[in-house]
Parts: structure tokens; C-alpha cells; sequence
């Protein structure tokens, strides 16, 4: 069996979509290939106990690949693992200590995920509707990230997901595909 392990319950609500949208796993038990950490500080801290406890599903063979996914968020917020190559050096750090001995994966999205899914709103007049009403109220003042946008866009088309064929998906969609097809 894969586990996908993401920082948090956005991440794997989004991922399911994904999973829906490629036809990949059972789709009655898409939640199960989850593990969500609480948070990148404790996705990235080998001492957490939900990684005793995959690593133990790992020595019974429960578990054979790994895929873990998480943003880089932005440096001036997390100034240990913030950025990505810093997120990709703690990554390393952190499967060096789990010691695995199966196939692990990751993928790093390249800015916080809420940017990430603000750039995938399709069509276009969506976007700059988006775009245009975060400058109007100056939200990079307010908030550095894209968070309040990314939650407008869900709150106001919540059966409309962002756009899986849009560019910016495709090397995720590509780990996704390997993870399940390998």
C-alpha cells in the first residue's frame, strides 16, 4: 500500500480531488493513503509519533512507497525550513533520520500552496476578477500569502475545483501517477 503525507486537512482534501480527477487508488478509500502531520514543522520533525507508527506498518510490508508532499512556504515565515531549497534540505535531513528502507518520494510545492492554487483558477476572467479584487484591498499588506483568496475562491464555487489541467499540476500529477502505478 502507498501513504501520501501532507502538512494538513486542506492539503489532503485537495490531493483527494486530484486522485478523483487522475482515476488513481480506490476511490471509496482515497482518505486511508493519507497521514496528515499538523503542520510543516511537524511533517519535517522525525521525532513525531504518527512516523513510529508508519514505521512500524512499514516492517509488517503494510506500507511500501511513500510520497511526501508539502509547500515551501515563504522564507520571512519560517526561517529554518522556509523557501525551497531550504524545504528540500530539511526534507533530506528528515528521510536520512526515518531510515526507510522502501521507495519515498517527495514533492515540494515551488511557493506556498495557496499561491500555487490561486495561479491554476480558470478561466481567465476568474483570475483577474481575483487578482484585481487583491489589490484593490491591498492583501499583500495584509497577508504575505494567498490564503484569503485561495479560501474565497472555495467559499464561492465550492463545486468547482481548481483547474487539474492546468500546467502548474503536471509534475504533481506525474509523482501521483508513479506512486500508484510503479
Amino acid at each position: 500500500m502507498v501513504r501520501i503525507i501532507v502538512e494538513g486537512d486542506d492539503d489532503k482534501k485537495l490531493l483527494i480531488a486530484l486522485l478523483r480527477n487522475l482515476k488513481l487508488g480506490d476511490k471509496n478509500t482515497l482518505s486511508d493513503y493519507f497521514t496528515t502531520m499538523g503542520g510543516k514543522a511537524k511533517l519535517l520533525d522525525f521525532e513525531q509519533e504518527k512516523y513510529k507508527n508508519i514505521s512500524s506498518q512499514i516492517e509488517l510490508d503494510k506500507i511500501t512507497k511513500v510520497l511526501f508532499i508539502f509547500d515551501c512556504d515563504l522564507e520571512e515565515d519560517d526561517k529554518k525550513c522556509g523557501g525551497y531549497e531550504k524545504s528540500e534540505e530539511c526534507f533530506k535531513k528528515l528521510k536520512e533520520k526515518l531510515n526507510w528502507n522502501i521507495n519515498i518520494d517527495y514533492y515540494i510545492f515551488n511557493r506556498n500552496l495557496d499561491d500555487f492554487l490561486v495561479d491554476t483558477i480558470t478561466p481567465e476572467t476568474k483570475h483577474k476578477c481575483f487578482t484585481d479584487f487583491e489589490k484593490c484591498i491591498k492583501l499583500k499588506e495584509i497577508k504575505p500569502n494567498r490564503k484569503p483568496i485561495s479560501n474565497l475562491y472555495r467559499d464561492l464555487y465550492p463545486n468547482k475545483p481548481y483547474d487539474f489541467s492546468h500546467e502548474n499540476f503536471n509534475s504533481l500529477k506525474q509523482k501521483l501517477t508513479n506512486l500508484f502505478n510503479e
